[in-house]
């Protein structure tokens, strides 16, 4: 079976592995892995301490079945926030650098979870707004096929 929900949780494993070794700065100015999440981040209660950053949101976004027996496509923006404090105001190159990562890496691997392919085109942009700094955020809009359920028919 292939859903839009599916197709997010193979891309939120891949994105995952893809940066499995890499190590951004958290808030607290340490090195940290990648949080990846689906969808939305996640909620914390008054009081809570929950460290998001550097993170990864997959977010479902629209979907199109162009007809009976065409395939359909699912709209997913994978969206970075990263923190960076120092005073050069270069965070952009590691938002930056993670869209490049994932774009390459899709050039190179473009079906996820056997059965979800890439199309394009392949959109990002990065904020410039330089009052977020040391928060950086940057996005790639992608476009995913999604294999058609077979038609089911009875012969009588």
């Amino acid at each position: 079976m292939s859903t839009p929900y599916l197709l997010q949780e193979a891309l939120v494993e891949e994105i995952r592995a893809l940066f499995a070794e890499s190590r951004f700065r958290n808030t607290k100015g340490e090195e940290a892995a990648l949080n990846v999440y689906p969808q939305f981040l996640p909620g914390k209660q008054t009081g809570e301490v929950l460290e998001r950053f550097p993170y990864a949101v997959v977010r479902i976004q629209e979907g199109t079945v162009p007809s009976l027996t065409g395939d359909e496509t699912c709209n997913i923006l994978i969206f970075f926030g990263l923190w960076d404090d120092s005073l050069d105001y270069q965070g952009y190159k590691d938002v930056l650098n993670a869209i490049t990562r994932l774009k390459i890496h899709f050039e190179k691997k473009p079906i996820v979870g056997d059965r979800y392919r890439l199309d394009y085109p392949f959109e990002w942009a990065i904020d410039e707004d330089e009052k977020n700094h040391p928060y950086y955020f940057g996005a790639a809009q992608t476009t995913w096929v999604i294999p058609r359920a077979q038609q089911e028919v009875r012969y009588v």
